[in-house]
């Protein structure tokens, strides 16, 4: 029985891990196309070609970004990598917007932001779980 028991807590991590990695990865994929949606609506509004291009940029990074999320064979550092093309563009977005000094296109990229931040604590929180986890093996 003891062993059973000792057994069953030393599986525990393990399976907290990977619900945790199911978990975050279904939530980073919502994120990821509701951050896709928001910058579809952002280049559609925009007065601006480069807020325009920028945000087409930021959809389609949105879109590998949560095909990523979603393959079975991507890794950490595969979701690390497309979250970082997908920061790249999100700031590029951003520049661009405090260019065009564009109060509606500000209102429309602030829904842009909420979403990117989002992801970004997710992101975060998901190196930090795994960096924790090699620590205590």
């Amino acid at each position: 029985m003891v062993r059973k028991l000792s057994a069953m807590w030393t599986m525990f991590p393990v399976v907290l891990g990977m619900a945790a990695c199911v978990t975050t990865g279904a939530s980073l994929s919502s994120s990821a196309e509701r951050l896709e949606r928001s910058a579809v609506a952002l280049e559609r509004n925009a007065d601006e070609s480069h807020v325009r291009e920028d945000a087409r940029d930021l959809a389609d990074e949105s879109r590998d970004f949560r095909r990523t999320v979603t393959d079975q064979r991507s890794d950490r550092r595969d979701v690390r990598a497309a979250f970082d093309d997908l920061s790249r563009s999100y700031h590029a977005l951003r520049d661009e917007v405090e260019r065009s000094r564009d109060r509606e296109t500000d209102r429309d990229f602030d829904a842009v932001t909420s979403v990117y931040l989002d992801i970004e604590r997710e992101v975060e929180h998901s190196d930090r779980y795994a960096r924790e986890e090699r620590r205590s093996q």
